[in-house]
C-alpha cells in the first residue's frame, strides 16, 4: 500500500534527498493509501488492468503480510481495481512523494498527468487533497545519511575508477580494455567482492587494516579530558586493495547493549601518512584517517569496532583507571550563537545525537518496541499516549548550536517504528514559537512551549483541540529573571528573562504530594472546574513539571509520578485512570523505559538514600489529605510503606 507524504509546508524546491525533505505523512487510513502496487511474477501475468493491478493468469493475490488482499468497494459495492479495503503497511510500503513541494508540483506532478487516467490534469484541488500532514514520519528520512554515504562514494569512484575486464585466450592474456562502471550497483558489487577477496586470503576474523593505533585513551599516555568527556582518539588506515572504501569505514563505540556511537574519520592526519609510508600526505587517498570523539569520563571499559559495509571487526577492548576523572573537567555547558546555552554531551550523548552520530542498536529498537506494545496492553481499552519531550536541540539547533546538526538518530528511529503511532512528538509546535519554545539558559522548554505539548498530548488523548485552545487564551504571564540549569553553571552565572503564568498556579489544587525530589515523587492535583471529568495518570519527568498549570485545567483529577517515563502497572490498576499517558525527553530515548516498574521499590530506594536533612525536608512538603482520601485514589498502599522508611 501507499504511504501518502505532503509538501512539510515547502512553497520552494530545496537541497537535500527527497526522502529527508519530505517527513509528515497523512494517516493510515487516509483515502488515497489505500492504492497499491504490485510486485509480480510475470509470466503469471495475463495483462495489467492498471499501473496498479495486474489481471493474473494464475496465482493469487497477497498483501505485505501474506494475506489474501480484499479489494475496496465504491459505494455501488464495485470492486475498485488496485485498491485494497486494508492499508497494510507491515512488512513492506510505498512511500508515495505525491505532490512535494509547491513548485516541484506545478513545474512536474501536474505537467505529467496521470499514468492511470488519459487527459487528467493534476491542478489546484488535487495539491489540496493531497497534501496531507497528519503524521511525522522518519523511517525513510533515517537512511538518507547511509544513501548520501554511498552517493558520494559512487560519484568519487565513477570519477577515478574503471572496472578492467579481460579474458584469458589459449593461456594467453587477451588485451584488457578499460570500461567505464554502468551502474552504481556494479560498483558497489565490485567493491564488495574487493572486501571478500581480501577476506578469503587473509586469517579468518583479522579486520580489514593496513595498521592503526589509539592514541588516547592508553596505559602509557593516559587520557585526555574535554568538558564533553573522556577523548578516544586515534587513526586508522586499509589496505592499499581496499583504499576506495576508505570513505566508508565507521570507528564504533560501545558499551551499552541499547545504543553506539558511529564516527567518520574525519580528522587530517598527514603525520601519519608521512610516517607509515615514508612519503608526502600531499593527495594522499587516506589522509583523512584520524578519528576524535568522547565517552563519559567515568566510563570504565567499552568496545572498539570497526565497521565497513555490513561487517564488523573488534579493534580493542578498552579498559581505563577511572581515578583519572578527577581531573577532568566538570563544566557541561556548550555556549551557542547569541548567548543560547546547550548541554555538553551529557551521559546521554546530547551532542553526539544532535550530530547523528548516536544510533540505537537492534537491541534497542526492539527494547523501544517491548515497551511500546507493553504500554498498550498496560492502557488496556483507556486512551493513552506517549508524550516525547523534543531536546532543545532539535528545536532551537539549527539557529543557534555551535556543532553542525546531522541526520538520523536515535529518536528518529523510534519514531520510524511501526509501534510509534501513538507517539507525541510536538517538534513542529515548538519550532512555530520562535525562541520563546525553550529557556535560554535551561535545557527546558518555556511555559509557552509545555503549553503547545500540553495541547498536542491532550489532543492525542481525545480531548477536542480547539475547546483546549480556547481554556488557556485568557491566561497572563509577567517577565521573570532566572539562571536555569546552565546558565547556573557558568561563573558569572549568565541570566535570561522567561515568560511565566501568574493568573494561574497549580499548587493552590494539588490534594496529595508525597514531597519526594525528582525520581519516586507522586503528586495528585484536583481542579473541579477542569474541561473533562476524568482522571489522567502521567509517568512523567523534570519536563512535565510545566505543563502542571495547563494539565490540571483540562482533567479533573492529574495524578504525576515522577519516573522518566517507566510505568507500573500495579499504580496503574490501583488508580484506575480515566486517561494514561508517559513523558519522556528526546535525548533520554537512549535509555529504553520500562512497562514494568515496581513504583513501592523506587520510592524505598530513594528514601534509603536520602540524608536526614533532606528526609526533613521531605516531611515538610508532603500535603496528604487523608488516609481514606489515598485509599479512594489507590495510592494508600504504598504511601504507608514510605510513611514507614521515613519514620
Amino acid at each position: 500500500n501507499w504511504a501518502c507524504f505532503g509538501s512539510n509546508g515547502a512553497k520552494f524546491r530545496d537541497e537535500g534527498l527527497v526522502i529527508e525533505r519530505f517527513t509528515q505523512r497523512a494517516k493510515q487510513a487516509f483515502g488515497p493509501n489505500h492504492h497499491f502496487k504490485s510486485v509480480v511474477r510475470p509470466t503469471y501475468v495475463e495483462r495489467f488492468d492498471n499501473p496498479h493491478h495486474a489481471r493474473l493468469a494464475r496465482g493469487h493475490y497477497v498483501n505485505a503480510l501474506g494475506q489474501p488482499v480484499e479489494a475496496r468497494r465504491d459505494k455501488q459495492g464495485k470492486p475498485r481495481v488496485g485498491l485494497s479495503e486494508q492499508v497494510v503497511w507491515e512488512g513492506a510500503r510505498i512511500n508515495h512523494y505525491l505532490v512535494k513541494s509547491v513548485e516541484e508540483f506545478v513545474l512536474g506532478k501536474a505537467k505529467r498527468g496521470s499514468a492511470a487516467t488519459p487527459n487528467y490534469q493534476k491542478q489546484r484541488d488535487y495539491f489540496m487533497r493531497h497534501d496531507r500532514n497528519d503524521a511525522d514520519c522518519y523511517s525513510a528520512a533515517e537512511l538518507a545519511p547511509k544513501v548520501k554515504d554511498n552517493m558520494r562514494w559512487l560519484q568519487k569512484l565513477a570519477g577515478k575508477q574503471q572496472v578492467i575486464i579481460g579474458s584469458e585466450v589459449n593461456g594467453q592474456a587477451s588485451k584488457v580494455s578499460p570500461v567505464e562502471p554502468s551502474s552504481g550497483s556494479e560498483l558497489t558489487r565490485w567493491l564488495k567482492r574487493r572486501l571478500k577477496e581480501w577476506s578469503s586470503t587473509t586469517p579468518s576474523g583479522q579486520p580489514p587494516i593496513e595498521r592503526w593505533v589509539l592514541d588516547y585513551p592508553t596505559e602509557q599516555r593516559g587520557s585526555r579530558f574535554q568538558p564533553s568527556g573522556r577523548v578516544v582518539q586515534g587513526w586508522l588506515l586499509l589496505p592499499e586493495s581496499l583504499a576506495e572504501m576508505h570513505s566508508q569505514v565507521r570507528i564504533v563505540a560501545e558499551w551499552q547493549p541499547a545504543f553506539e556511537l558511529c564516527h567518520p574519520l574525519e580528522i587530517d592526519r598527514p603525520d601519519v601518512i608521512k610516517n607509515t609510508f615514508s612519503m608526502s600526505a600531499e593527495g594522499h587517498p587516506q589522509r583523512v584517517c584520524g578519528f576524535r570523539f568522547t565517552v563519559p569520563p567515568k566510563l570504565g571499559s567499552f568496545r572498539l569496532w570497526l565497521a565497513l559495509e555490513d561487517e564488523r571487526w573488534l579493534l580493542q577492548e578498552v579498559n581505563i583507571d577511572t581515578r583519572d576523572v578527577e581531573v577532568a573537567q566538570t563544566l557541561k555547558v556548550l555556549k551557542g550563537k547569541q548567548g543560547w546555552l546547550f548541554l555538553d554531551n551529557d551521559t546521554n550523548g546530547s551532542v553526539d545525537q544532535f550530530m547523528g552520530r548516536m544510533r540505537l542498536t537492534q537491541a534497542g529498537l526492539e527494547g523501544w518496541k517491548s515497551y511500546l506494545s507493553d504500554m498498550a496492553s498496560v492502557a488496556a481499552q483507556r486512551p493513552w499516549a506517549l508524550l516525547v519531550a523534543p531536546s532543545k536541540e532539535s528545536v532551537m539547533g539549527a539557529d543557534y548550536h555551535p556543532r553542525k546538526e546531522g541526520e538520523g538518530g536515535p529518536l528518529h528511529q523510534v519514531l520510524g517504528l511501526a509501534a510509534a503511532k501513538d507517539v507525541v512528538y510536538p517538534v513542529e509546535e515548538l519550532k512555530a514559537l520562535g525562541d520563546n519554545a525553550f529557556i535560554l539558559t535551561d535545557t527546558h522548554w518555556t511555559q509557552k512551549g509545555a503549553l503547545s505539548a500540553t495541547i498536542a498530548l491532550a489532543e492525542k488523548l481525545g480531548v477536542e483541540r480547539a475547546a483546549c485552545e480556547a481554556l488557556f487564551q485568557k491566561d497572563r504571564y509577567k517577565q521573570k529573571e532566572m539562571g536555569g540549569d546552565l546558565g547556573n553553571k557558568l561563573t558569572p552565572k549568565q541570566v535570561c528573562t522567561v515568560e511565566v503564568i501568574t493568573s494561574f498556579n497549580h499548587t493552590r489544587y494539588k490534594t496529595y504530594d508525597n514531597g519526594l525530589p525528582n525520581f519516586g515523587r507522586v503528586l495528585v492535583i484536583e481542579y473541579p472546574n477542569a474541561l473533562v471529568a476524568g482522571t489522567c495518570l502521567l509517568f512523567g519527568s523534570s519536563s512535565s513539571s510545566s505543563m502542571f498549570n495547563y494539565l490540571c485545567r483540562v482533567f479533573q483529577r492529574f495524578v504525576f509520578v515522577h519516573s522518566a517515563g517507566n510505568i507500573d502497572p500495579d499504580v496503574v490498576a490501583a488508580v484506575a485512570p480515566d486517561y494514561l499517558a508517559a513523558q519522556t525527553n528526546g535525548r533520554f530515548v537512549v535509555q529504553v523505559p520500562s512497562a514494568s516498574q515496581n513504583l513501592e521499590e523506587v520510592i524505598r530506594e530513594k528514601c534509603a538514600q536520602l540524608d536526614e536533612k533532606t528526609l526533613e525536608g521531605v516531611s515538610e512538603k508532603r500535603i496528604i489529605a487523608s488516609d481514606d482520601y489515598l485509599e479512594s485514589i489507590g495510592l494508600l498502599f504504598w504511601e504507608q510503606t514510605r510513611s514507614a522508611l521515613i519514620n
